[in-house]
């Protein structure tokens, strides 16, 4: 495989066994993808990542068909036609005729977070039979899928965009087969090459939100404002707040006015002992802060965005507000697990729901918005001009993003974490 070179470009054989390294795959492993998916579609994310590091020079021709749109009736070329074509020119290629998928699909995420008909309409056009698993959190669904370090039998999963770089580092996920997802195109350009996952090779952003806290205009008549309301003795016993340590810390370090994903530990006695403050206020630490909202145990309650509109449908006059001194910003992803027994039909279920139409649906249903740039357009109009749910660029320059803790730094949270909760 090798051959002599001008020094401009890169050896074809080191650089494959690098991919093949980066992608947890052996000879082995890909003689066998191979024989089970066919040489094009086996070889094309290799091609791909070769490509990118300079090791094709597509014709005119072929760099031409790249830049347009993805098609989808392309002809599947020979293994050395796809060897000579530029990325996006493979992955068009190998969307056109994906391989024959499983007939199941075993899907992990949280309650009520797809749309109302998602799950059948995918059912309907695949004929693949989907098995929908919830979790109610997120400390469950990391235990589950790191329980045999392969994902814990899931085929597909929603962590949060923090979660994803150690899940690839551990192998737990596997890359995507881009050339499957032609759908990937219709993310919006500032979610296209995440810091966390560049270029998406391993994860697809969902949603986005943000957290701040809803009330009961019923019961807390007041206009509010500032994260000072989760402190109010006014309303001891009828206070909830997330049960998620970071979104915690990061409530009370808004309130103070300190660094966000601090790991300064005097800062983080400052948030702890405002924690502590509270706690006797609180009616609970809550993980299902919509039915306890609308089921009236809670008059106020820290809350996801996205939370907030599923409570409206019971409850429509519940109020959300992103507080004034700053709020949480994050993203969910979806992924595939490294020990996915149907990734064929998992491919098709990112790619489906990055379908416009689905992903509106999606967020209309959720009320949760997303990174698709495409769906904007059959998104409920309401949900876009709402600035709780779509904030101003002056308040999303307040929003800061939770940052994944590691070793020493995750100990400090938990220790303080555990001793509030004691």
């Amino acid at each position: 495989m090798t051959h002599e070179h001008d020094g401009s470009s890169i050896d074809l054989e080191r650089r494959l066994v690098q991919v093949m390294a980066e992608n947890r795959l052996t000879r082995r492993q890909l003689l066998e993808r191979m024989g089970a998916l066919g040489i094009a579609a086996a070889l094309a994310p290799i091609v791909a990542a070769c490509a990118q590091a300079g090791l094709t020079s597509p014709s005119p021709s072929s760099s031409a068909a790249g830049s347009g749109p993805t098609s989808s009736a392309t002809a599947v070329p020979s293994a050395s036609a796809a060897a000579s074509a530029s990325p996006s020119a493979a992955a068009s290629v190998a969307a056109a005729s994906p391989p024959t998928p499983e007939k199941d699909l075993i899907v992990y995420n949280w309650d009520s977070y797809i749309g109302e008909n998602t799950i059948a309409q995918f059912e309907d056009k695949y004929g693949i039979k989907v098995k929908y698993v919830r979790f109610t959190d997120a400390v469950t669904q990391m235990a589950s899928l790191r329980k045999d370090g392969k994902g814990g039998g899931y085929d597909v999963s929603y962590p949060a965009s923090t979660e994803i770089p150690g899940l690839v580092r551990d192998g737990v996920i596997q890359p995507l087969h881009r050339e499957w997802i032609p759908n990937i195109a219709n993310l919006g350009a500032d979610w296209q090459n995440p810091s966390y996952d560049p270029n998406n090779q391993n994860s697809v952003p969902n949603y986005w939100w943000t957290t701040g806290f809803t009330w009961d205009p019923a019961k807390i008549p007041a206009d509010l404002t500032s994260w000072d309301a989760l402190w109010d003795p006014a309303y001891s016993g009828k206070i909830g707040m997330l049960d998620d340590v970071q979104e915690c810390f990061a409530a009370a370090s808004f309130k103070l006015g300190l660094p966000i994903n601090s790991t300064d530990d005097a800062e983080l006695d400052q948030a702890l002992a405002l924690l502590e403050q509270q706690k006797p206020l609180l009616r609970k630490y809550t993980d299902d802060d919509i039915g306890d909202m609308t089921s009236g145990q809670l008059w106020i309650s820290h809350a996801w965005s996205g939370d907030w509109v599923q409570m409206t449908y019971d409850n429509p006059a519940i109020k959300y507000v992103i507080p004034s001194e700053g709020a949480i910003r994050g993203s969910d992803t979806m992924v595939i697990t490294s020990g996915a027994q149907h990734p064929i039909a998992a491919n098709l279920w990112i790619d489906f729901n990055l379908d416009a139409r689905i992903s509106a649906a999606n967020s209309n249903w959720t009320g949760y918005l997303g990174p698709n740039a495409a769906a904007m357009e059959t998104i409920n109009p309401a949900l876009l001009a709402d600035p709780n749910l779509n904030p101003s660029a002056e308040m999303y320059a307040k929003l800061t993003e939770l940052i994944q803790l590691e070793g020493a730094n995750l100990d400090k949270y938990t220790q303080r974490w555990n001793a509030l909760r004691a």
